[in-house]
């Protein structure tokens, strides 16, 4: 009769604990992305962009956090494949002039600090927004000559939807805006996460 008894009290000290634990603060992730880039005012936007996003997040209430994370990114390429037998494809890269100025390669690099708010549309679901600075690098190049080099300070802006789990895990989709002076890239990305 005392066992049932010591268990309960057991339980009920650490439950607090253990739900401490499901709402830790600290998360962290990755996104994959893509979209397209506009230099200065140029009417072509290339073949678009893909980048990769890092981040570790700290949530200060269950509605507000903090976010670092770094971005990197290049441009993106068309692949033409064709089928040559059962097994075997051929892929040629058609690589044509990006922003109107015989750009062939856009890189680009993004170290990132925001605020984040979430919004919450049920138990598991809610919309965020992120809003932040980077320091953004990047370079453009042509025919392996540089034509554009420039890094400084930007805003960071992201929005989309979140889900998470009770493991922790979380999946996200958004749209990010990175806006660094003469170069602009904007695109949706597609994420996981684990909160820890």
């Amino acid at each position: 009769m005392l066992k049932p008894v010591l268990y309960s009290l057991i339980f009920l000290a650490s439950a607090p604990v253990l739900a401490e634990a499901q709402s830790s603060p600290h998360s962290m992730g990755v996104t994959l992305g893509g979209g397209s880039a506009k230099f200065k005012d140029s009417k072509e936007d290339g073949n678009g962009v893909g980048h990769l996003y890092l981040y570790y997040h700290y949530s200060l209430t269950e509605q507000f956090g903090v976010e670092a994370g770094i971005v990197g990114g290049t441009e993106s390429s068309n692949w033409d494949c064709k089928k040559i037998d059962r097994d075997n494809f051929e892929c040629s890269n058609d690589r044509k002039p990006i922003f109107g100025i015989g750009a062939d390669d856009l890189e680009y690099s993004n170290l990132v600090i925001a605020g984040t708010a979430k919004f919450p549309l049920s138990e598991r679901n809610s919309i965020y927004g992120k809003l932040g600075l980077q320091y953004f690098d990047y370079e453009i190049s042509g025919d392996k000559t540089k034509l554009a080099d420039d890094s400084g300070v930007g805003l960071y802006l992201e929005a989309g939807w979140q889900y998470r789990w009770d493991s922790g895990w979380g999946m996200n989709v958004g749209l990010k805006h990175l806006p660094m002076d003469d170069l602009k890239v904007g695109g949706l990305d597609v994420g996981v996460s684990y909160r820890f």
